[in-house]
């Protein structure tokens, strides 16, 4: 598979900006519906926060650890649809993550029922309030499905009366709904432990998204890509190259062309006028419109409607190896490690610089070839905003300093043991990737910016279109790919 730095041509059917997981999914289906597709990329590799680096004889993830949508999943049922699922080995993952608080720890399986009686073996007086909390996930889940086989969610909720679970919670946080169903307040942290895959404390985060997200993992599936989510990325870019397209690395647009009130084409930073009648962006939103497009070409009252939206937060990720048993240590291939039963807390920690929970990732449970045998690599992660520190440079040893003497907590001797260690700031992340301040989840994922809260597929210009996790349905893996299936459906 060649990638190239100049386009070989000055006119196509598509112009991609970004080859992050929505933008090649996009690109992907479009190729191979017949379409003279290309990518723009202005990273050395194709995939956003799905691509990986190697270090030494180390393996890392960027940024993603875990996806939904494998196995009878969306994103498998894609990578089927367009030839290249042998070039994806997914690893189940089970279970799928384990939280610890003060005094407990749940391991997180696989499957409705399992979940329940995982949580339920804890709060044994809350099972029926679980179960009913568990329902109701899987009931938005399954009217949502149903709702994009209708329309828009708004037209669909006014007068559908087989949608109640959607109608009842589709604008409420997490922890609204766990109050509905649960008493015990450590009960209800369990239960959303998995709100940093989002990025937002249950108090402010939509509760459907989570449910979304939370269904799915437990009805397909968790699912790890042995050599790293890298070869997801390859295998997405391979398909386009195969059925004709191109994909150019190192290079980026400097501007979306607008004639007449409908894209004309993109001009690339070395100058070079690419012509299309059509153009993807899965850039960040602010810098589409902003920068590339020009607020003067949309319509009245856009550019304000742009700046109301919340942005998610960055994240300082520690990526180490060690010699470490960190299996016979007790690890599980994704750890959230609270120091105490407040989200909230937790996460006005973070804001303030202090973190007091920490996510750490053992990627090589699941696929030992990532690091040298007798060797296991981790990732410690916390999220924080891009504001807390001036000099991002002058901070990085402070906080690398304190994420592993966290991790040292759970897992005494991993300093000792360790072979590598390097670190990502929110300014390396805005660096790869051109997410402004390193946002890692596109817009904050409150109740009214997901779904059909955040921007469409379809663009405000015509011929524009949006992929990615800055546009519907929202942030992760699966959601950045139903992301770009819809971009190149429209």
């Amino acid at each position: 598979m060649r990638f190239h730095r100049e386009s070989r041509d000055d006119r196509y059917d598509v112009v991609v900006i970004g080859a992050g997981l929505g933008g090649l999914a996009a690109a992907a289906r479009l190729a191979k519906a017949g379409r003279k597709v290309l990518v723009v990329e202005r990273h050395d590799r194709p995939g956003g926060y799905a691509h990986a680096f190697k270090r030494k004889r180390y393996q890392f993830d960027s940024a993603v650890h875990l996806m939904s949508g494998g196995g009878t999943g969306p994103v498998a049922a894609l990578l089927g649809e367009l030839g290249v699922a042998d070039r994806v080995d997914l690893v189940r993952v089970d279970p799928f993550y384990a939280a610890v608080f003060p005094g407990l720890r749940i391991d997180a399986p696989l499957g409705v029922e399992p979940f329940l009686d995982a949580h339920a073996r804890a709060f044994p007086g809350e099972r029926a309030g679980i179960a009913g909390f568990l329902r109701d996930c899987l009931a938005i889940r399954e009217e949502t499905e149903r709702v994009e086989e209708l329309g828009r969610l708004d037209a669909v909720l006014t007068h559908a009366r087989s949608l109640p679970t959607l109608r009842r919670y589709h604008r409420s946080t997490l922890a609204r709904v766990l109050d509905a169903h649960v008493g015990d307040a450590h009960a209800k942290a369990a239960l959303g432990a998995l709100w940093p895959y989002l990025g937002l404390p249950p108090s402010r985060l939509s509760f459907h998204y989570f449910a979304m997200m939370l269904a799915a993992y437990l009805e397909q599936g968790a699912w790890y890509c042995r050599g790293s989510f890298q070869r997801l990325a390859d295998a997405l870019a391979f398909a386009i190259v195969r059925d004709g397209g191109e994909v150019l690395l190192k290079s980026s647009v400097r501007r979306v062309c607008v004639d007449g009130g409908r894209v004309a084409g993109v001009v690339l930073e070395n100058g070079q006028r690419i012509d299309a009648p059509v153009v993807v962006s899965n850039a960040d939103a602010r810098q589409t419109f902003e920068e590339m497009v020009g607020l003067e070409h949309l319509p009245e009252g856009a550019g304000k409607e742009l700046a109301a939206f919340e942005p998610s937060l960055s994240a300082f990720v520690v990526y180490g190896a060690t010699t470490l048993d960190l299996a016979a240590a007790g690890a599980a291939h994704e750890m959230f490690l609270y120091r105490t039963w407040s989200h909230d807390e937790d996460h006005a920690n973070a804001l303030r610089g202090r973190p007091s929970r920490i996510g750490f990732t053992v990627p090589t449970l699941a696929d030992g070839v990532l690091a040298p045998e007798g060797e296991h690599l981790f990732a410690i992660t916390v999220l924080l905003p891009m504001s807390l520190e001036r000099s991002w440079r002058a901070a990085k040893e402070r906080y690398e300093d304190e994420l592993l003497r966290q991790a040292e907590l759970a897992f005494p001797g991993l300093r000792a043991s360790l072979r590598f260690v390097e670190s990502a700031t929110p300014r390396t992340f805005e660096r790869y990737t051109r997410n402004t301040d390193g946002a890692m989840y596109g817009w904050a994922a409150r109740p009214e910016q997901v779904g059909h809260g955040r921007l469409a597929a379809r663009g405000a210009v015509a011929g524009l279109h949006l992929a990615g996790h800055w546009t519907q349905p929202g942030p992760g893996v699966q959601g950045a790919v139903a992301s770009g299936v819809a971009a190149a459906r429209t």
